[in-house]
Parts: structure tokens; sequence; C-alpha cells
């Protein structure tokens, strides 16, 4: 095939590329079903894309399973604007095997973010952990089950943690992946961290920014160390994941359209009020420290965003019928994603069993 050919094949095949995900991202979404053997589908599956009406507000939630009476496990994610549907489908679908995964996006994220809704007046963490608790008790009936895994992660583990201690009987385990406990101490550790490698490596430009704002507390700024520097420096990925490639990995997801492009955009907006108040001033450790379920806290060693640190020293001081703190070596802010295969697998060996 002759030079020219060859580049009008790729262009061809970029455009197919391109059309395709425009498609995607215009088409409803939708979620595949669990097939047997012979191609039909499982009968003992559950695979639905549902919209509940949760508090006030139209919710998306996604259920699926393999096998419906398995233990349910709610995703809490994190944000509170940032849907995790796509990037767990495409890393983390393995645990469908195991559990019925129930993949919900809180109010304002993601499916559930409608950019003609107005901005709330007022919202509040408790609002959250009320959305999670209509969420739970549904499912409870609709599955005929008893309790349920919550898994929080980053934001997540905020609501998720306050449900784990408010409604004990409904949970056979709580986890908590780049759990939250102190948001003032971990942002003056991550400011720390961040400043300490713009030095290390010379980043005059990251040196200025972070010198002219300042440590926390910043009573005329953002409570929070910048984001992109803590990306840039290791604070959020232990490789070189980035969070625009974990979008970019999730575009061929079926669970993935517009909706979730506008949340990621807009969203923030939506909940800026609780984040620069409430949540910039959260801590844990001034709330009863013993839980009435098994306790699980997950970090991964290069976490500074949500620092493995204050983590770590808010795990020591609880105490619980059941409890773990568990390291992933090779990860940031998002084992997940960045170890799946080690998450998925620690999960179903040392959490699933207390579901049964």
């Amino acid at each position: 095939m002759s030079s020219r050919n060859v580049l009008r094949a790729v262009t061809l095949l970029g455009a197919l590329a391109l059309a395709a995900i425009g498609w995607r991202l215009v088409a409803p979404i939708s979620t595949p079903p669990f097939r047997g053997a012979d191609g039909r589908p499982s009968p003992r599956s559950i695979a639905s894309v549902e919209r509940w009406r949760i508090n006030g507000i139209d919710q998306s939630v996604i259920i699926r399973g393999r096998d419906r009476n398995n233990p349910i496990l709610i995703w809490v994610h994190g944000g509170p604007g940032s849907s995790e549907t796509p990037p767990l489908r495409r890393f983390d679908a393995g645990l469908e095997e195991h559990f019925v995964v129930v993949y919900w996006d809180q109010r304002f994220a993601g499916q559930s973010f409608d950019p003609r809704a107005p901005k709330p007046a007022h919202l509040t963490i408790q609002q959250y952990v009320d959305d999670l608790g209509a969420v739970v008790d549904r499912l409870l009936a609709q599955l005929a089950q008893r309790k349920v895994l919550v898994v929080g992660h980053s934001w997540g583990t905020v609501p998720g943690i306050l449900y784990a201690e408010q409604h004990p009987e409904k949970l056979f385990a709580y986890v908590g992946v780049g759990q939250v406990a102190d948001v003032p101490e971990s942002e003056r550790r991550s400011y720390d961290f961040v400043l300490k490698q713009a030095r290390s490596r010379g980043d005059t430009k990251a040196i200025r920014e972070l010198e002219l704002m300042g440590p926390p507390p910043r009573p005329h700024g953002s409570a929070f160390t910048p984001r992109d520097l803590l990306q840039t420096f290791g604070g959020s990925f232990h490789g070189d994941g980035s969070y625009l490639k974990l979008i970019a990995q999730s575009l061929g997801q079926s669970e993935y359209n517009w909706r979730d492009l506008a949340a990621f955009q807009g969203a923030p907006a939506y909940s800026a009020k609780l984040l620069n108040t409430e949540f910039a001033t959260f801590r844990i450790d001034d709330r009863p420290r013993t839980y009435g379920v098994p306790t699980f806290l997950v970090s991964g060693r290069s976490d500074h965003q949500s620092e493995a640190s204050v983590a770590y020293e808010f795990f020591e001081r609880i105490s619980a019928p059941q409890k773990a703190f568990v390291w992933f070596e090779k990860s940031g802010h998002n084992p997940p994603f960045e170890e799946p295969v080690a998450f998925q697998a620690w999960l179903i060996k040392t959490v699933r069993p207390l579901g049964n």
C-alpha cells in the first residue's frame, strides 16, 4: 500500500472513531446485559438503568450484577460533582461478578446533572447522607436484602462514613477509599508536600503561586491546595495518570454521554458553597469514633490529595467490630483506577464474605 493510501486509511479510521465518539455522546446511556454461554441474558442477573426521585431531585442509578442475590455494593463517588460510573465500569467491572454493584450519581453529578436546574441556595453534607439513606432503603426493598456495603471514595467518604455512623444496622461493612477525616489538616499537609516538590524541582512558577497564596487557613482565598499542582507533582496519581486520561479511557462506555461532560464542567458551580464552607472545615474527629460495623480504610501510598497520613491517624483512633487499614503501594488518590486488579481482589476476598 502506498504512503498516500496509508494516510487516507488512517484519516478514515480517525474520522470513524470521532464519529463513533460523537454518537456515543449524544445517544442515551445504556448498560449491557449479562449473558450466559449460550449468548442469552443470564436469568439471575440484573443490569438496569433507572432514574429515581430522591428527596425532590431526579438521580441516576445503574444496577449491575451477575447474580441479583449477591451482596449489594453501593459506590459513593467523589466530587461531590464527579460521577465515577464510567471509569468504574472501565476498570472495575469485575466486581459485578461478586456483588450487585450500584452506580449512583449523586445530586448535580454525572447523569443526575441538569444544566437547566437552578443552583441550590442551601446545600449541606447531611442532604447527601439523607440521599444515600434513600438509595439504601429502596435497594433493600427492591432486592429483598437486609444490609448493604457502602464504599465511599474521596468526597464520597464523608456522607459514607456519616451514614455508617448513623445507620450501622443497614450495613454489613463500610469501606473508605481516600478517607476524608480532617480537611483543614489534610490541606495543610498537601500544601507542604506540593511546595516541597516545587522547590526540589526548581519550578519557580509553582513556587511563586504557592508562596503568594500561603499555607492554609486562608481567610480570603481557597481552602484547598491547587489540584492541578497536586496532580503535576504526584500527589493525586502514583505514576503518569491524570483525570483527563481517566475521562478519555471512559469515553467508550455505554453509560457515558454528553451529560457527564456537562457535569464535569458545570457541577462544581452547584456545590461550590458547600465545598467552601461546611466541607472546607469538616473534621470527623469531633464526632463519635466508635462504629457499629466493620470499617476498612484504603489509601494509596502516594495520596496527598486526601492526605493518607491524616486518614491513618484517624483510623488509629477508631474502634469497630473489625477494622483494617489497607495500603496500595502503587497508587495515589485513586487505587480503584490505578491498581484495579489488586483493589478488586482485596474487596472480594476480605469484605464480600461479611455480606453472606
